[in-house]
């Protein structure tokens, strides 16, 4: 019997979703809560396969080293956790393989902010290199509201938050495209819209989602993302910019898919136990 570790922080949907998987699939699943139990490098895990799914950004890469410690099968690897997670790694790898984004500056000081800013010009888009479901990314539309926003990220107390990531604002009625893939395949694409009043397209906002068909420029542009990352189970969030066409906004290591799943009834968590079973039989 093929034998798997799900390591996670918070059980959520998708999480319960790969659970029933796994156990319809005839698979061993060992559940590893990374709040409660420590992980022993002296420790020897009888597993093929580890999936990683903690919410933490960082618990997700440590958990995932500590896997590949234990030449596991680990899904994703440290290396595409950390480089999705950290949108500054991100925009680095995108541009050092000439995948288009958004015009982005980052700033590392007060002063530079402001640099930064006048070269955008307002409105503009700041948010931290961290975080997840849209948090501390603000619609910036003037000097003030950037001085304010820079004031009160200074008082967190993680050192990444203060770190800025300046963004042109691009005007795409509130919506973006979502990509997943696993494995070599993309599954498929949705179209996320946000809700009345919010301009971010998250669904953890709010946002109604619905199916997207994706042309061969799309496919093409989601194919390149995922070989620069590594990772066997991606998405990959994409803006479709007026005159510059696809845009490439962020990559998620740690993917949620409840959304996905409700726009297109592919059953996701269902592909992820099969290819990672496949991949095992390689």
């Amino acid at each position: 019997m093929t034998t798997m570790v799900l390591a996670y922080d918070y059980i959520r949907e998708e999480e319960k979703r790969i659970i029933r998987a796994a156990k319809n699939a005839n698979v061993r699943l060992t559940l590893c809560n990374l709040l409660e139990s420590p992980l022993d490098y002296f420790d020897k895990w009888d597993v093929d396969a580890a999936i990683i799914r903690p919410v933490s950004m960082f618990n997700a890469v440590y958990a995932a080293s500590y896997f590949e410690s234990m030449k596991v099968l680990t899904v994703n690897p440290s290396y595409t956790i950390l480089y999705a997670g950290d949108k500054i790694l991100t925009y680095s790898l995108l541009r050092s393989a000439n995948i288009p984004i958004p015009r982005t500056i980052l700033s590392l000081g007060d002063d530079s902010l402001h640099v930064a800013a006048k070269r955008l010009g307002f409105p503009l888009v700041d948010k931290p290199p961290i975080g997840s479901w849209g948090r501390l990314v603000s619609l910036v539309e003037n000097e003030r509201q950037l001085i304010a926003i820079a004031e009160h990220r200074a008082m967190l107390p993680s050192k990444q938050f203060r770190a800025h990531i300046l963004q042109e604002y691009i005007a795409t009625a509130n919506t973006d495209i979502r990509c997943l893939m696993i494995d070599d395949e993309v599954l498929g694409c949705i179209k996320r819209i946000a809700r009345k009043g919010e301009w971010r397209s998250n669904v953890a906002l709010g946002a109604r989602v619905e199916p997207y068909k994706p042309d061969s420029e799309l496919v093409e542009l989601v194919y390149k993302a995922l070989a620069v990352f590594k990772g066997m189970f991606l998405s990959i969030d994409i803006f479709e910019h007026r005159e510059n066409g696809y845009l490439v906004n962020e990559v998620n290591g740690v993917p949620e898919f409840k959304g996905f799943i409700r726009a297109t009834g592919i059953r996701v968590e269902e592909v992820l136990i099969n290819k990672i079973l496949e991949k095992l039989r390689r």
